[in-house]
């Protein structure tokens, strides 16, 4: 009887301590000045301490994608707040609203979300924040210019051939002619080829052999989102001990373990080839010597032994240009080659510019065949429209801010809906339909500049967007000539998903057949 009696003494005060608390927590998010300013801004209501609308996230990663970007911008408009935990994130897709954010000199810093790519790049470019990011930038700027960019042509196109290749075995190992295959996983390979030899001055040969890095590189991108799907994981402890946690920890192991190994042995020839150091000081110069410098022969020259740069330093910044330097491209390829066989009226018309271009030779594409392939351009343009490479990206707000009629609170993160921008029929009626022609000179003028962001805008934008147009127009050029890219009839289409990158979840499943 008397542990009946405490029993029911002891339920009824802990459901008076969670009954108070909820209470305690209401008044809060009603009265305290961070919340009645944040909640002037229109969004989604949410009753749960701790959880705020992370419920309304749980889901595939179709979902996260569908409800940010479609759902609460058409409920809520070009601005809305949500809670995921206890922190207040604002998705904007107005490009009136984002071109006080992106352009910018305050707003530079990475939103939180970021954090959870500390533990596999660290501070690099991509995550690093004011003056640490402002001297990086600076550093690795002039790895990026024109002229540097056209050394890595013959990396682009010795892959390009490779990738070449393997379909052309597939087309002729089918009776027909046609071969069907998800084109994503070869890409992701052919790429992930040219940003190691690039960055690194390694071969990976992806394209031909199994690689884990391969896998773990397309894994963790997963892994990130489903983590922002759990507020209750946002505790490095709690995470460490999920499985989630421990899956991510192997991960890193993988990832980690494949750069410091390349940098160890690079390093050691970067020693002992004096050579390397002549060609470094004229690549600085705008002088090239033969061969090609990769980015981390470039490193380790202004590393100064560990004074400028340490170790760890250059490993954060290969980890980053390894990781935002395929994924992005391999979304940017897949997504045109879908959208070319899903309209084989602007498929027909790069292939016989292309024709014009190259005829019939099977000669290599080089930089300065480019800006002759204007209509493949406008496609490219087209694709990175629909299918935003990075659908989303995050800006932390350290000192409060108005933007548009609402203050924006210091402690809030800033979302950047790049795909609901590139989909707002107010700049682009009829947003779904593929046609390339927007983007013809005369159809572009007059629209906000902040309406198109593919890479981001302002002083942070994307540092490799010419690398990356460069090498995924040398790789598609090389496709489009040889092959013909049809929809599969059996494949279920893809759907677009949130891996951090733009993805589907399907794959992109072709009919791929010689030209």
């Amino acid at each position: 009887m008397n542990s009946f009696y405490s029993f029911c003494v002891a339920f009824f005060v802990i459901g008076l301590i969670l009954v108070l608390a909820i209470i305690g927590w209401w008044i809060f998010i009603h009265t305290s000045p961070f919340h009645v300013t944040v909640n002037k801004i229109p969004g989604p209501k949410f009753y749960l301490p701790l959880i705020g609308n992370a419920l309304d996230l749980s889901g595939g990663l179709d979902h996260i994608l569908n409800t940010f970007q479609f759902k609460w911008t058409k409920q809520y408009g070009g601005i809305y707040r949500i809670f995921v935990g206890t922190h207040c994130f604002i998705p904007v897709s107005s490009p009136v609203l984002l071109e006080t954010i992106l352009s910018s000199h305050k707003i530079i810093d990475k939103g939180i979300s970021y954090e959870q790519l500390h533990p596999w790049l660290g501070q690099g470019l991509l995550t690093s924040s004011g003056d640490l990011w402002r001297s990086r930038r600076k550093l690795l700027t002039p790895a990026f210019h024109f002229s540097i960019l056209n050394n890595f042509v013959e990396v682009f196109n010795e892959q390009s051939r490779i990738l070449c290749g393997i379909f052309g075995e597939l087309c002729q190992s089918s009776p027909d002619g046609k071969g069907e295959i998800d084109v994503y996983p070869l890409i992701t390979r052919c790429s992930l080829d040219i940003i190691c030899d690039a960055v690194m001055g390694t071969k990976m040969n992806a394209q031909v052999e199994d690689s884990d890095y391969v896998k773990a590189v397309y894994r963790i991108g997963q892994v990130f989102v489903e983590r922002f799907q759990k507020p209750w994981l946002k505790n490095p402890r709690i995470f460490s001990l999920s499985a989630l946690g421990r899956e991510h920890d192997q991960l890193l192991k993988t990832l980690h373990g494949f750069t410091e190994n390349v940098i160890r042995k690079r390093q050691e020839t970067f020693v002992k080839q004096t050579h390397l150091k002549i060609e470094a000081e004229e690549a600085e110069a705008g002088i090239r010597g033969k061969g090609k410098l990769p980015l981390l022969d470039l490193l380790l020259k202004v590393s100064d032994d560990g004074r400028v740069l340490s170790a760890h330093d250059i490993r954060q910044e290969i980890d980053t240009f390894m990781s935002a330097g395929h994924d992005t491209t391999s979304s940017l390829i897949g997504w045109f080659l879908y959208s070319m066989a899903s309209n084989p009226e602007c498929q027909e018309t790069v292939f016989n510019e292309l024709q014009d271009v190259f005829g019939e030779s099977e000669r290599d594409c080089t930089q300065e065949d480019i800006p002759n392939l204007k209509y493949f351009d406008c496609c490219i343009k087209e694709t990175l429209r629909i299918y935003p490479s990075v659908p989303a990206f995050e800006r932390n707000v350290q000192e409060d801010v108005k933007i548009g009629e609402y203050l924006i609170p210091a402690g809030t993160t800033l979302q950047c809906l790049t795909l609901a921008i590139h989909r707002n029929p107010e700049f682009f009626p009829d947003p779904l339909a593929y046609k390339p022609e927007r983007f013809f000179p005369e159809e572009a003028i007059g629209r906000h500049p902040y309406a198109y962001i593919p890479f981001s805008a302002g002083p942070r934008n994307c540092i490799g967007q010419r690398f990356a147009l460069l090498e995924s127009k040398v790789v598609l050029s090389s496709l489009l000539r040889r092959y013909k890219f049809e929809l599969s009839p059996y494949a279920k289409p893809p759907i677009p998903s949130y891996h951090v990158i733009l993805k589907s979840l399907t794959g992109i499943n072709l009919v791929v057949s010689q030209r």
